[in-house]
């Protein structure tokens, strides 16, 4: 490889200039160019009309931060080893590789029991472009890079830390950029306050006191945009939507009423449940819109309906304005005959959702697993690291408080009759 500079225009980061011959290779994979095709949002854009960008957009950004955060780092003196620094590059720029047609929206819908970080490590250890330019800078950093994505890695604690944490690269670029396109100013903070007061203890990111309130800042944006972007009801009905689309259309394909001539040759077979590496790598956001268009004329009324309700944006509605905290579940059995008296199958028309995060939380994992998560640790004024919720009134504020919201989801006849189901 020649020495080459190749730069990005950003959005949220101005330019990204990158000078090593490898991290710009892999850009130019083909793994990593489908990641234009994959947005980034899910299916975000129908409620917020400018969240069209990508997973290749956000994936550069998050290689940048990591070329700030190690920046500053090494000028702070702080040393971190040229093998760990790459490893950290090229896990920053490969975190997102494995995702599928609509990010999340479809995670574990496509593919039932491979999320994408399981299809990130196939890619990154497979028979692929991006294994062989890893494997020609050395042999073993393919591996590395793979366990710093799955949590197994055993070199400096920071860099497993800046990849995936409470505080890491990840989050630092998803909520700018987020913020930025969907067109809200809930996930700003002070990127350059943020990474300008970090510090190594032990191998472990900490917070210099004075950063103190720019992460209360960086906290609360991933609250907000948790609440008011990511769970936005419609936001979430159109994903549930999308989940019955392909729901019905593999039960079509089971029962032999759904060939490939209403879908494409590899996302056909994953209709089927035939995912080898090839198959998946060669499907995008295209794919499935293609998909969902061609089955707005099928035969099957119910996959008819709902395609077409998908592509003409006539969403079922949410019963609940706002979201409730709790929900009688005896109560759905009723719900489903009204949804059936109406004419449509609660299988698919009576759709329940269940959204819960919290901002800031190390005492339980988003599965309820006690202690999995690490703290975000900040230096108290005697220069000892301490929990930062120890430290700061507003992060204790929301720390490990858990927020459920409940939703249903019924045709527009339905809401009514449902709602006042619920309201007793």
């Amino acid at each position: 490889m020649s020495s080459v500079e190749r730069a990005y225009r950003d959005p949220v980061h101005d330019f990204i200039t990158l000078t090593d011959p490898m991290l710009i290779a892999l850009i130019d994979t083909p793994e990593f160019q489908r990641l234009r095709r994959i947005r980034q949002l899910g299916a975000s854009h129908g409620t917020y009309h400018g969240a069209e960008h990508s997973r290749f957009g956000h994936s550069l950004g998050v290689l940048w931060v990591m070329h700030k955060v190690i920046r500053r780092l090494k000028n702070q003196g702080i040393g971190i080893d040229p093998w760990s620094e790459q490893v950290a590059y090229v896990a920053a720029l490969l975190h997102d590789i494995g995702h599928g047609p609509f990010s999340h929206a479809l995670e574990e819908t496509l593919t039932p029991g491979r999320n994408h970080e399981d299809w990130g490590r196939r890619i990154i250890l497979g028979d692929t472009e991006v294994h062989r330019i890893l494997q020609e800078r050395d042999p073993e950093l393919p591996g590395a890079v793979a366990s710093v994505l799955d949590g197994t890695w055993s070199g400096p604690r920071l860099v497993r830390s800046l990849v995936s944490s409470q505080l890491d690269v990840d989050r630092m670029d998803y909520l700018l950029r987020d913020s930025l396109y969907t067109g809200v100013t809930y996930g700003v903070f002070d990127l350059e306050r943020l990474i300008n007061t970090l510090w190594v203890v032990d191998q472990e990111i900490v917070l210099l006191r004075k950063g103190i309130v720019a992460a209360e800042e960086y906290i609360l944006a991933r609250y907000f945009m948790y609440w008011q972007v990511y769970f936005h009801k419609t936001t979430r009905g159109q994903e549930l939507l999308l989940r019955q689309v392909w729901r019905r259309a593999v039960h079509l394909a089971e029962e032999r009423r759904l060939g490939e001539e209403w879908i494409s040759r590899h996302l056909y077979r994953l209709l089927r449940g035939e995912a080898d590496l090839t198959t998946y790598l060669r499907v995008d956001d295209h794919d499935v819109m293609a998909a969902v268009k061609a089955w707005t004329e099928h035969p099957d009324p119910i996959l008819s309906d709902l395609s077409r309700r998908y592509v003409d944006r006539a969403l079922l509605k949410s019963v609940f304005r706002v979201a409730h905290e709790e929900i009688d579940l005896s109560l759905l059995d009723e719900a489903a005959a009204v949804v059936r008296s109406a004419g449509w199958d609660p299988e698919y028309y009576l759709l329940v959702d269940r959204t819960k995060d919290v901002a800031y939380d190390y005492y339980t994992s988003p599965n309820g697993e006690e202690g999995r998560r690490k703290p975000i640790l900040a230096l108290d004024e005697f220069g000892r690291p301490q929990e930062i919720a120890t430290l700061s009134h507003t992060i204790a504020a929301v720390a490990t408080r858990r927020r459920v919201a409940v939703n249903i989801y019924v045709p527009a006849d339905c809401v009514g009759a449902v709602r006042r189901l619920f309201a007793g």
